[in-house]
């Protein structure tokens, strides 16, 4: 059963984000059907192999909240790599 809670009950820091832009990233479709990507903020490489998480990013211009950061980005999708 849900509970209907009240925004005043939410930390502050949830919303901390919320009024900065959505960062675009470059990520590369792998062969495999992995997504890859580097994180604008950390500039490490991530690499998204999760079915569930993959089916999300089916459209070719997708939010996705960073494994590594935290923040949302925007994947801007390239064509498959043979990597």
């Amino acid at each position: 059963m849900l509970r209907a809670q009240s925004w005043s009950t939410v930390h502050p820091s949830a919303f901390s984000h919320a009024f900065e832009p959505v960062r675009r990233v470059t990520a590369i479709r792998r062969l495999t059907g992995a997504i890859r990507y580097c994180c604008p903020r950390t500039g490490c490489f991530v690499l998204v192999t999760d079915a569930a998480m993959l089916a999300g990013l089916a459209e070719r211009d997708a939010r996705l909240r960073c494994v590594d950061c935290g923040e949302m980005h925007l994947l801007i999708q390239d064509a498959p790599s043979a990597e």
